[in-house]
């Protein structure tokens, strides 16, 4: 504690926020300064912290900052520091119209249609409340449980044939969740397929190549898991990263893909697609709000978890 003094508390917030970011000028943009100051701020990092280790803790990679070992190690007790000091003197309340809050925010990209459309109201009703959206990590509940996350919304199917992890029941317990809204599955292929015309049953389905879509890291999904309890399998066409990607291909070829309604219903209308319904029974895909227990009681945070709850209830 005799130390403590010496380090200007500041600059821990700059050494988190340049772990996250990686880079000066994505730093600056955070923090609404210059470049240069940052730059200066890093250089005061330098000599307040990193000397006491002999450490430069950030060093050049390309156009970007590669923290040392020393410095990624720090990562999480510098988090949990931080988020412990916020709570110390946060307001016991949280006031929208004034207050400032930031938060790290991943969705899945079924999710963003949903989502992203609510930003102008909260925008208008908390104008200091800043979200930074961040790609869907690898080691989400691990970024989770350790404050790296502010706030994961992401799809868990509700059927009980589904495998582990994949069911909303298998989510880490750890972990608080809310559910925010519900979808069904649908199938998505060109608006002049031929098998718009055609009888479309099960055996129609599987007739058709289908377009496989990695989510999160798996290639299978439940629907997989319940076709080879019938004793079928999916006719293999394609493999890509995406959902856009999948619509794209489906748009330019005779294959299909399935996915969730509502975010089915927004890419017809950005690519030219049609729906048809999933020909045998599958149960609705939940998709669910999860936050670091460490937020838990944050006023900002409860009162951006209970908008977001509110919104999705409104959803059609």
């Amino acid at each position: 504690m005799s130390d403590l003094h010496r380090v200007d508390l500041n600059l821990l917030q700059l050494m988190l926020i340049l772990l996250e970011e990686r880079s000066v000028t994505a730093a600056a943009v955070r923090l609404h300064l210059s470049q240069s100051a940052v730059s200066k701020q890093l250089t005061k990092l330098r000599t307040q912290l990193g000397s006491r280790f002999n450490d430069p803790l950030f060093v050049r990679a390309g156009a970007g900052l590669m923290p040392t070992p020393l410095a990624q190690s720090l990562e999480t007790d510098l988090r949990t520091w931080l988020q412990l000091g916020c709570r110390l003197i946060a307001p016991p309340t949280f006031t929208p119209e004034r207050d400032p809050a930031h938060f790290r925010v991943a969705l899945a990209e079924t999710a963003f249609h949903s989502i992203i459309p609510l930003l102008p109201p909260l925008a208008q009703l908390a104008p200091g409340l800043k979200l930074n959206m961040v790609p869907q990590p690898q080691d989400q509940f691990e970024q989770l449980k350790r404050g790296q996350l502010d706030l994961l919304i992401l799809p868990r199917d509700l059927d009980p044939r589904v495998n582990a992890p994949w069911h909303a029941d298998h989510l880490p317990t750890e972990i608080p969740n809310r559910e925010l809204f519900r979808a069904h599955h649908i199938c998505l292929l060109r608006r002049d397929h031929p098998a718009l015309k055609a009888q479309w049953d099960l055996a129609a389905m599987l007739a058709l190549q289908q377009i496989h879509i990695w989510v999160e890291g798996a290639e299978f999904w439940l629907m997989d898991t319940v076709l080879a309890s019938m004793g079928h399998r999916r006719q293999p066409g394609a493999k890509v990263p995406d959902f856009h990607s999948a619509a794209l291909m489906a748009q330019h070829s005779d294959m299909m893909f399935v996915c969730d309604g509502r975010f089915g219903a927004r890419l017809q209308e950005r690519f030219e697609l049609a729906s048809l319904p999933l020909p045998f029974e599958l149960a609705s895909i939940s998709y669910r709000m999860l936050w670091p227990r460490l937020r838990q009681r944050d006023p900002a945070h409860r009162w951006l978890r209970a908008f977001l709850i509110k919104q999705c209830r409104r959803l059609p």
